[in-house]
């Protein structure tokens, strides 16, 4: 064990910390969820055109769990190996009860990033799962540095997306743009799958990003786990 820290700690030395190229996720699939962010999207679209550019599209709905930088095949190959494992941990931990992650409210990071908020309740026994997820990649000597602590929140508009508005001095979202829904219902999705995606690979067709390797937990992964 030493040795291995050892190991790691030379390795943190010699390289500086590279942007990460990956990221596990939850993917986001429920139609009144989406619909609704739809339909907050649109107003404050409505309100202030210029932010268009900086509206992230429905189709790519996710939580992130973590981010990653896999640089060579084989590392993307020890993170799906990585995901994988993870699966029994996630099932241990769900114990053959469905997780609803219920959405309720509009929340924000420095007026920059607007987010629909994930129920407290529901976020505790999602954290558990992160950490089993985030174990495993650490277990398979993957890169994670990159990853913030886990908070479920689901990114609808993001002001670094559109970078030309931050020139025209674009630097705050005002929440008036939004008011309407802050405290609104926008739905509950069951947790039933977590992706390994590529932030730089083409995005498929459903306009969802490029998945190396998902997993089906609760009910529906034991379904998948007879078939296989």
């Amino acid at each position: 064990e030493d040795q291995k820290e050892d190991l790691g700690q030379e390795v943190s030395k010699k390289r500086p910390r590279e942007t990460p190229n990956y990221f596990v996720s939850i993917p986001i699939t429920d139609d009144q969820i989406l619909d609704r962010i739809e339909d907050v999207q649109e107003l404050i679209f409505t309100k202030e055109p210029d932010l268009l550019r900086a509206l992230l599209p429905v189709q790519t709905m996710h939580l992130t769990i973590i981010v990653a930088h896999l640089g060579t095949e084989e590392e993307v190959k020890r993170a799906v190996w990585a995901l994988k494992q993870s699966k029994t941990k996630v099932e241990a931990i769900l114990q053959g009860k469905d997780l609803n992650m219920t959405f309720h409210g509009i929340g924000q990071f420095n007026n920059q990033v607007i987010y629909v908020k994930m129920l407290e309740e529901d976020q505790k026994m999602l954290s558990r799962i992160a950490q089993a997820v985030e174990e495993c990649f650490i277990e398979m000597n993957l890169d994670i540095s990159g990853s913030k602590d886990f908070k479920p929140h689901l990114t609808f508009l993001k002001l670094s997306k559109a970078p030309r508005l931050k020139r025209r001095g674009f630097r705050k979202i005002c929440s008036d743009l939004y008011k309407e829904y802050e405290d609104s219902y926008f739905g509950t999705e069951v947790f039933s799958q977590i992706d390994l995606c590529a932030m730089r690979k083409k995005k498929q067709e459903s306009g969802y990003y490029y998945c190396e390797c998902s997993i089906h937990v609760g009910s529906c992964g034991m379904e998948g786990n007879k078939e296989q």
